[in-house]
Order: C-alpha cells, then sequence, then structure tokens
C-alpha cells in the first residue's frame, strides 16, 4: 500500500517519513491510504485522557484535528488532510508529535491498562 498525498506534497520526503512511522512506531494507513491512524495504550484512563488533552491542545494551536477515539485505557487516533485531500506534512508532523507525548506519559503494551471497574489490568 502506498501513501496518496494531498496535492502539492513532498512525496520523496514525505515517503521516508511516513516509512519511518509505520515501520518503527507502529502506525498504519487508513484504509482509503490517505491518513494515519494507530491506538496508544495507557496504564490508566487519566494517562489516556493526558493524552488526548495534549494532542487536543496541540492540535487546536495548528488547525489541524485529528479522529480520536478515547477508552477506559486507550486512544485511537486518525490523522488525514481534507483540503486539500490526502496525507500531508501537518498529518505526519502531529504523528511523531503522538509518538513524542505518548513517550513522555509512559504507554503499556495493548491489555496491561486498568479495567474501569476493578482497577486490576484488562
Amino acid at each position: 500500500m502506498a501513501p496518496k498525498f494531498a496535492p502539492g506534497s513532498d512525496e520523496s520526503s514525505m515517503t521516508q517519513k511516513t516509512d519511518a512511522l509505520v515501520q518503527q512506531h507502529g502506525w498504519e494507513l487508513d484504509a482509503e491510504e490517505m491518513g494515519l491512524r494507530k491506538t496508544f495504550h495507557f496504564k490508566t484512563y487519566t494517562k489516556a485522557l493526558d493524552f488526548l488533552n495534549i494532542i487536543g491542545v496541540r492540535s487546536k494551536s495548528r488547525s489541524h484535528h485529528a479522529t480520536m477515539t478515547i477508552k477506559p485505557s486507550s486512544v485511537e487516533v486518525h490523522w488525514t488532510t481534507h483540503v486539500p485531500r490526502g496525507l500531508s506534512s501537518k498529518d505526519i508532523d502531529m504523528a511523531r508529535y503522538c509518538e513524542e507525548q505518548a513517550t513522555e506519559i509512559g504507554t503499556v503494551e495493548k491489555g496491561q491498562g486498568q479495567n474501569c471497574h476493578t482497577g486490576k489490568a484488562a
């Protein structure tokens, strides 16, 4: 699968950056190949919420918004550009920012977060 970049993109540079996100950090192209998505797992709901809020503040300041879904110990993030349509440098920059912030907050493997009902690992 090859990404479909937004018109006017530097495809060579963006291909390298996209490949790094996919191969080194586990990001995936979306079904349309025009965006990046990843689920980040955290120990607690509070850490997941902190991550969501930090990304939300940065995306607001950059006027570039992701679709984010929060669950008790995870946040799914999907970056894509709507105008012009396709994967853009904004998406790649924000995906990289997500990686930085997730490292700061501390991620865990899927299933290692606390269950919201018992407080024990899911």
